[in-house]
């Protein structure tokens, strides 16, 4: 008996650090986020995986749908953070600046033909958040609608994977969060609440 639990706790113990999300930080990452006064959130990569039965198209659009939720849903977060004086004074570009401004470059979700250097030149901020969402069920009731059915079909298992990056202009990337999740995310906040809040014990500007 005393065999079987060490070994349930090695189990245990193993899967939960090959589930823990991988950090990335840059030497240079204090030093340089030091210098930054404003930030701005590209619009993310979104890929929804669905079910067997669903139209590729829909899917595209659901997807589609899902990106400026996210977007906004992270710009919402820092800002949060930011008032609650969590996040050191900085400014966070909105996202229907930065999206505008992407547009008139020749910047969409469907033609990402900028680096991370480009898209700070072209928002004139000092870096900027690039992220991937990759989950099995759309998030948003806009992708919902896009795909014609309610959030309950796809039952309440949901599995996401998420990649955060910071780039600077002229240091490259100075941060990069993996992040692995499996659970009742009912909607496309309570998904980016649970990322953020783990992302930002080791994010550059957060004050712990």
């Amino acid at each position: 008996m005393k065999r079987f639990l060490t070994l349930l706790a090695f189990v245990l113990v193993f899967t939960t650090l090959a589930c823990g999300p991988k950090v990335y930080t840059a030497p240079n990452a204090a030093s340089a986020t030091a210098a930054h006064s404003v930030i701005a959130i590209i619009p993310p990569v979104v890929n929804i995986t669905g079910r067997k039965k669903d139209d590729p198209e829909a899917l595209k659009a659901a997807a589609k749908a899902d990106v400026f939720t996210f977007q906004q849903e992270m710009y919402s977060w820092l800002l949060r953070r930011k008032q609650q004086g969590r996040i050191r004074g900085l400014e966070i570009l909105d996202p229907l600046t930065t999206n505008a401004k992407l547009e008139q470059a020749g910047y969409t979700p469907d033609s990402r033909l900028l680096t991370p250097k480009e898209l700070a030149d072209v928002l004139g901020v000092d870096a900027v958040i690039t992220s991937t969402f990759n989950t099995t069920k759309p998030m948003s009731e806009g992708a919902a609608v896009a795909l014609g059915v309610l959030f309950g079909t796809w039952g309440a298992t949901n599995q996401t994977t998420a990649n955060l990056s910071l780039h600077d202009p002229n240091e490259g990337m100075l941060w990069n969060y993996d992040w692995v999740a499996s659970g009742t995310f009912s909607s496309s906040e309570a998904l980016v609440d649970g990322l953020m809040r783990n992302a930002s014990k080791r994010m550059p500007y957060v004050i712990r």
